[in-house]
């Protein structure tokens, strides 16, 4: 049995968890002061060209419904082999890049929100240590953990929208677009790094179990996703207002209710720390990524867990020791704007055009043997 091997329910409820994992740490700061009170208006922007891309790679997954091939073969087959190899190596930065992101983010709120101080090796040991296990298990087992934790995690993000309703003043979202729309457009592509979440959809093309429909599962966990990170966001901009860019932990601000406030009776945390679980479980689905895109790279398939692939990926999640994630984001994901673009953006919008051209030329080459056999058949019957 294969490992990866998931249904499109499970995949559905895996993209939502996703979702929430990772919009709500310091994204809405970083959009509060790019564009202020208008940050909501620049993620939903975002989720709209992601929406259309998810639509498009949802089309390539129907497609390879029966040919079962997955994304390296798919390349392979469309754009050569050279030029896979290239798109992988955009995703390996990419995944790596985004934990490093969300550990340094959690890092942070651990230390600020929960008053734990560690080093970064210790708080990294048991990270690493689970995606090891789940890279040994396969995404099936990712799968089912997000689904034993799906509906806690569901209800401690809600719990968390709710708790600051009374103190949100909608004054504050008003008027809207004040920044203009050009800079709110520009935003929403710029910080176009931090979407995209069905990019992991990818490394598991071969191993999507359809019954019936794929559309509707996967575009309900995203409609709802979407629109939970931006009433987040939302709600965070019209408690603090103007001060919003100067709290960068968004998740762990909302439930405070003023900058004033104390930590003294904050029963938040206990909604806040299981709400986590999502963002270490898209953690780990970003290093299990990381790990497919070495085996892509080098050209093998890994039966068992590669060691050497491994500490590849692992040391990388090092960086934080030697750069902090704002310059992170102000070098390396600011340089590498265009060719992440073309992964996250352009790549799904040709996805069922490469899975097509893929499907026939694997049929075509499936084909021909026994036509050589039928012939000769034929032949022999006739001597």
């Amino acid at each position: 049995m294969d490992k990866n091997r998931v249904s499109v329910d499970q995949l559905s409820l895996m993209y939502l968890l996703l979702l929430m994992g990772g919009k709500f740490l310091s994204l809405p700061s970083i959009l509060a002061s790019d564009v202020g009170h208008d940050s909501w208006l620049a993620m939903a922007f975002s989720f709209m060209w992601d929406g259309v891309c998810l639509c498009m790679l949802l089309w390539a997954i129907k497609i390879n419904r029966n040919a079962k091939m997955d994304i390296g073969a798919i390349l392979d087959k469309s754009v050569s082999k050279p030029v896979a190899k290239v798109i992988f190596v955009i995703f390996f930065v990419i995944f790596v890049l985004r934990t490093n992101i969300l550990l340094a983010s959690t890092y942070k709120m651990f230390s600020v929100t929960f008053d734990v101080s560690t080093n970064w090796i210790v708080y990294l040991i048991p990270v690493g240590a689970l995606a090891i296990f789940a890279i040994a298990k396969g995404f099936n087992a990712i799968a089912r953990t997000a689904q034993l934790f799906f509906a806690l995690v569901v209800i401690s993000v809600i719990a968390l929208l709710v708790s600051p309703l009374s103190e949100v003043k909608l004054t504050e979202l008003l008027p809207v677009a004040e920044a203009g729309w050009g800079k709110v457009l520009w935003t929403s592509y710029f910080r176009s790094f931090w979407f995209s979440d069905y990019i992991f959809v990818y490394f598991v093309l071969d191993g999507i179990k359809i019954k019936k429909h794929v559309f509707a599962p996967m575009l309900t966990s995203f409609a709802v996703g979407a629109l939970l990170a931006i009433t987040l966001n939302a709600v965070f901009v019209a408690i603090f207002g103007h001060f919003a860019p100067d709290f960068d932990m968004a998740m762990s601000k909302i439930g405070v209710f003023s900058a004033a406030s104390t930590t003294n009776g904050r029963w938040d945390w206990l909604t806040l720390s299981i709400w986590l679980v999502s963002v270490f479980l898209k953690m780990i689905v970003f290093i299990f990524c990381a790990y497919k895109c070495v085996e892509k790279i080098v050209g093998a398939h890994f039966v068992k867990v590669n060691w050497i692939s491994i500490s590849v990926v692992m040391l990388t999640l090092l960086l934080p020791l030697f750069v902090t994630a704002e310059d992170i984001l102000n070098t390396v994901v600011k340089w590498g704007l265009i060719p992440f673009t073309l992964v996250q953006y352009v790549l799904p919008l040709l996805m069922p055009l490469f899975t097509k051209t893929a499907v026939f030329k694997s049929e075509a080459t499936d084909v021909s043997p026994r036509k050589v056999s039928a012939v000769s058949a034929r032949e022999a019957q006739h001597e």
